[in-house]
């Protein structure tokens, strides 16, 4: 278990001593979450270019914005070219290599995705840091160290909320919806500017545990999931071989018979092992639930990468 002091810095990385940053008073981590609705007064406009117009608060101009985080994509680039998997354009199967800026599309006003910008940052930062665990995993002549670091947790479900949005808007996730035209229900749009909360047992979840991964395969995968009974209702996003799943629509209490049945909702931490090494992203939730956490155990002697 990795302790830390309340005199130390905040885990969450703001520089500040974590007993007048993240601690509440009750002995918690929770992270602020980052602010993600447009500065008043509202507009009134309503820019059909902009996923968001149903909010009536839109610029008068179109932005061209990357639906991956051009910060992770840099990240996930190797010569400039990002490793993908998972959109209708590319053949059945296969995995490609684009160039990052490829990865965009004319679907926000620039009001709307500037205001979105601090969710591209947490994203980013958090990837960042899995990828930096990944590197020392890899590293035999490295000695592991315990990390521990800090996020909260509502931003990277606002952050995959965003990404599917944006990659069904601009036409680079493939839906079965029969929709040619689709945009975001209005509430999902007020979920990402952070007017509403996910509804009840909606949001992230992750792999509860996986024990002897043998392999990390550096890139970004996307599939999208709909049906034209319940719509698009979300998505699974996999990062270096790390596997988020978003639901957008409430899977049953019951997941023994759905294919997120190992999958733990909302986990408070994700706990990555190599020999008694451990490295810990923790998310802080404000819902009011218990939280489990994820695991994923690394093998020394069976490791490979592509990193």
């Amino acid at each position: 278990m990795i302790r830390i002091s309340p005199d130390e810095k905040c885990p969450c990385e703001s520089g500040r001593v974590l007993r007048s940053c993240c601690l509440t008073v009750d002995g918690a981590l929770r992270p602020m979450a980052a602010v993600s609705c447009p500065p008043a007064p509202k507009t009134g406009i309503r820019n059909k270019g902009c996923y968001a117009a149903a909010l009536a608060d839109c610029s008068a101009d179109i932005s061209r914005e990357h639906y991956v985080s051009h910060a992770l994509l840099r990240l996930l680039s190797i010569d400039g070219k990002v490793t993908i998997d998972g959109f209708p354009w590319q053949d059945s199967g296969a995995v490609g290599r684009v160039p990052a800026p490829s990865l965009t599309g004319k679907i926000l006003c620039r009001r709307h995705n500037l205001a979105l910008s601090p969710l591209d940052a947490v994203a980013s930062r958090l990837f960042e840091r899995i990828d930096q665990f990944h590197h020392e995993i890899i590293d035999s002549a490295r000695k592991y160290q315990n990390r521990f670091f800090l996020f909260n947790g509502h931003d990277i479900e606002r952050w995959m909320l965003k990404t599917l949005c944006g990659a069904v808007v601009s036409g680079n996730a493939e839906i079965r919806t029969g929709e040619s035209n689709w945009r975001p229900p209005l509430e999902w749009l007020k979920i990402l500017f952070g007017e509403e909360l996910f509804a009840p047992r909606c949001g992230l979840y992750f792999h509860s545990e996986v024990t002897g991964k043998p392999y990390i395969e550096r890139g970004f995968k996307f599939i999208s999931f709909s049906n034209k009974i319940g719509g698009v209702y979300g998505a699974r996003i996999s990062l270096n071989d790390e596997r988020f799943v978003l639901a957008m629509s409430a899977p049953p209490e019951d997941l023994s018979e759905t294919f997120i049945r190992d999958h733990a909702y909302r986990p408070q931490g994700l706990r990555f092992m190599i020999d008694s090494c451990e490295k810990v992203v923790h998310f802080g939730w404000d819902d009011g639930l218990s939280h489990g956490g994820a695991t994923v155990v690394y093998e020394t002697t069976q490791i490979g990468s592509q990193l």
